[in-house]
This record gives C-alpha cells, sequence and structure tokens, in this order.
C-alpha cells in the first residue's frame, strides 16, 4: 500500500504522464489517465489536494474507477440490446444543447475552443463517442427501470429496515 501511495504520488508529480490500461471491461480498456483526469476534477471540486491528502485523493480515485468499470458493464448490456437505438440526430442535438451550455457558461464559443485548446468541429469531433455512449445508457437504464416507482414511505420503509447495513455518509 504504501509503495503504491509512492508511486501515485510521484505519478501526480510528473508532468509527462507515463499512461497504462487500469481495467478491461471486454473489449473496452480504462486507461489511468483518464481515471487520473477525472479524479483530479472531483477531487478539485471537493476541495481536496492530492499532495497534502493523498489517502482522501485515493479513494476519489478508486470511486472514479469503479464508476467508469460500472458504466462499461452497463454500456456493453445496452449496446447488446438491439431495441436501443441512437440516432446521428439525437446525439447531435445532444452535443449542441451540451456545447451551448458549456459557451454560455465560460462566455462564448471562442472562451469555450480556448478551455479545450480545440476548434469547435475537434470539440464536437473528440466528444461525438461520449455523448453517443451516454445517451445509449440513459436509454438502456430508461428501458429497464422507466416504469419503476417507488413512493417515499417505501423508502423510509426500507430505510428502518436495513439502517444497520446501510453505510455511513
Amino acid at each position: 500500500m504504501i509503495l503504491f501511495l509512492f508511486f501515485f504520488s510521484f505519478l501526480l508529480s510528473q508532468e509527462d504522464l507515463v499512461d497504462g490500461v487500469l481495467a478491461v471491461v471486454e473489449n473496452k480498456h480504462i486507461l489511468f489517465s483518464e481515471v487520473l483526469g477525472e479524479s483530479r476534477v472531483v477531487a478539485e471540486q471537493r476541495g481536496i489536494n492530492p499532495q497534502s491528502s493523498p489517502l482522501l485523493f485515493q479513494q476519489v480515485f478508486d470511486s472514479v474507477l469503479k464508476d467508469k468499470i460500472y458504466l462499461q458493464v452497463v454500456l456493453l448490456s445496452a449496446e447488446k440490446d438491439t431495441l436501443i437505438e441512437v440516432s446521428y440526430d439525437e446525439i447531435s442535438r445532444s452535443l449542441d444543447e451540451r456545447i451551448s451550455l458549456f459557451s454560455s457558461q465560460l462566455g462564448s464559443v471562442q472562451d469555450l475552443e480556448a478551455a479545450f485548446g480545440l476548434s469547435l468541429g475537434d470539440i464536437k469531433n473528440n466528444y461525438w463517442e461520449t455523448v453517443r455512449e451516454e445517451l445509449l445508457i440513459d436509454k438502456y437504464k430508461f428501458l429497464l427501470l422507466g416504469n419503476v416507482s417507488i413512493t417515499k414511505n417505501e423508502v423510509l420503509s426500507f430505510y428502518e429496515s436495513f439502517r444497520d447495513s446501510l453505510p455511513v455518509f
């Protein structure tokens, strides 16, 4: 564990990050750089400094990795389900909505391009597959859980029944 933390903190301090595969879900690879980048964003949002709180950062990193593995498993199931389709127009519309939102948050399309270091066309190309996968996962979840309804009383009853076995937040 200590050796891993030393190695991990060493990698965090390097400008040129050596990448590697952390997990494989069927034919999909989850890269160290993807998990590390997302972990840094989450840690920053939570006010966690990786250098001063390496154990907290390790927990964030582990959580991000676990979430990415889970999403890949769900994505594979969704891709195998022949009832689910995501059209070109759906992806394009969702991507345009996201770009519009981010542009308004940053001030303009030019500010968005500067923040990403890419042209608008390159941003769309780079995130096309990500948006397709997210829409596919959303449709798959809705297909499985769309007609499930739970009342507040059922949630409270479940909580009372399983209070001792639920994790503390």
